[in-house]
């Protein structure tokens, strides 16, 4: 028997149980990133050709953690070909690398949603508030949310800033996670 065939043979089993108990909550992830199923779903097929391959090659403490980060990458890596400004990149990226791969898949964009809305209510300032409900519910452009406030786009954007780094301080997860989705939608 040849020995690329039995190695085929043993790594199989594996690969098909990380494959079962990973498949539809790295596809969760990144769907909830990209909010776009058929780029979600490419992701989670190159994730795991790319498992298969390096399987042998690659010593990994955590198959889980080390998909949900290469899902992670790939997403980024995805939505930074599409038109984003500057300030919605730099957003995506600290926001990515504060995501947590357990908590993913038990929240959806509507809690996600309520939940940064209330703490917005409690603790922003009314002009901060409204600048940052306009970016992030009725999802307007930052240049759109100058043009109807009348302000200049650098105090729009030092305005979300300021939002970004109040409601930070209450729950990062949260509004990162929003911030991800909304930026992507």
């Amino acid at each position: 028997m040849n020995v690329e065939y039995n190695t085929f043979l043993n790594k199989r089993p594996v690969f098909n149980t990380v494959y079962e108990q990973n498949w539809k909550s790295l596809y969760a992830f990144a769907f909830n990133i990209l909010r776009d199923k058929e780029s979600a779903e490419d992701i989670i097929q190159e994730i795991f050709i790319d498992f298969w391959i390096r399987m042998e090659d690659t010593e990994i403490q955590s198959y889980t953690a080390y998909l949900f980060q290469a899902v992670r990458n790939q997403c980024a890596k995805r939505l930074r070909y599409k038109k984003l400004t500057t300030f919605e990149l730099d957003i995506l990226d600290e926001s990515l690398q504060l995501i947590e791969e357990e908590e993913i898949t038990e929240l959806t964009k509507e809690h996600l949603i309520e939940e940064v809305s209330q703490k917005a209510h409690e603790i922003l300032p009314e002009k901060c508030r409204a600048i940052f409900m306009l970016r992030f519910y009725e999802n307007m452009s930052i240049k759109d949310i100058a043009d109807y406030k009348k302000l200049s786009v650098s105090t729009v954007e030092n305005q979300i800033n300021k939002a970004l780094k109040l409601l930070k301080n209450q729950d990062t997860y949260y509004l990162k996670l929003l911030a991800i989705l909304i930026v992507c939608s």
